[in-house]
């Protein structure tokens, strides 16, 4: 916990208002939104799951990894599997898929295709279960509309264009990533308020992350979204065994 935060709750006794408090001094941005790639390493981290039981990563296992795949994309997804456990084990998943995802799912074919269609639903049946107050700012259901959705003028002013159309299009203010399903998975994120794209791929969104950001969209990878959290949770547990401790 840092010094700030002591500071902070050195003299609060009610129990929701501590909890609040550390809310609002480390949880990360909240929620984040899935591409495709992600979902297809949480389906590898799911078949491992599977085929071995809760996994161990120790130095040899991540050392194969990286061996594998490369350094960085085995740090992803070893972390990516820890962020998948923990928020299972937690309180949910703060992870939202969308229809770009299901379309792109819906090419693949045979058993990758089956797979990513069953993780990406089993994604959305979590956003779709979320309580109207989970995240009040972010308007999900906008991520997965098939027909027209009508978006605030200032949004698309912003945005310098006058439709929801060209948010995407390829002249449009996203024209710096060449990939269409690219730009429409930001695109849905902007338009629905979502503060990150948490992606794998650094090829795509990382690349140009700074041009995200100046939208006002994080992109995060795996171990840099872990990092945020792990002094979250430990605060989070620190202060549920302080409540422990005071009851006996």
């Amino acid at each position: 916990m840092t010094s700030h935060l002591k500071a902070r709750l050195k003299h609060v006794v009610d129990a929701t208002r501590r909890i609040e408090i550390i809310e609002e001094d480390l949880c990360p941005p909240e929620p984040q939104l899935l591409d495709t790639c992600t979902l297809q390493n949480l389906d590898w981290v799911d078949r491992q799951i599977e085929l071995n039981g809760p996994i161990s990563w120790g130095h040899a296992a991540v050392a194969d990894l990286a061996g594998k795949y490369g350094a960085e994309l085995a740090n992803d997804l070893v972390d990516l599997g820890v962020l998948y456990r923990e928020f299972e084990n937690r309180s949910g998943y703060p992870w939202l898929v969308s229809r770009v995802s299901e379309v792109e799912a819906s090419f693949a074919s045979g058993v990758k295709g089956v797979r990513l269609s069953s993780i990406l639903d089993f994604f959305r049946g979590h956003q779709d279960d979320w309580s109207d107050d989970a995240h009040p700012s972010v308007a999900k259901g906008l991520l997965f509309a098939h027909r027209k959705i009508r978006v605030s003028p200032l949004l698309l002013r912003g945005l310098n264009v006058k439709f929801v159309d060209e948010v995407h299009s390829a002249t449009g203010p996203l024209s710096f990533l060449p990939d269409e399903g690219d730009r429409m998975v930001v695109a849905g994120a902007l338009i629905a308020n979502v503060p990150v794209v948490l992606t794998t791929d650094r090829r795509s969104f990382w690349k140009h992350r700074v041009e995200l950001e100046a939208l006002g969209l994080a992109v995060m990878r795996p171990t840099e979204l872990l990092k945020l959290y792990e002094p979250y949770w430990q605060a989070l547990d620190d202060e549920f065994k302080r409540r422990s401790e005071a009851r006996d």
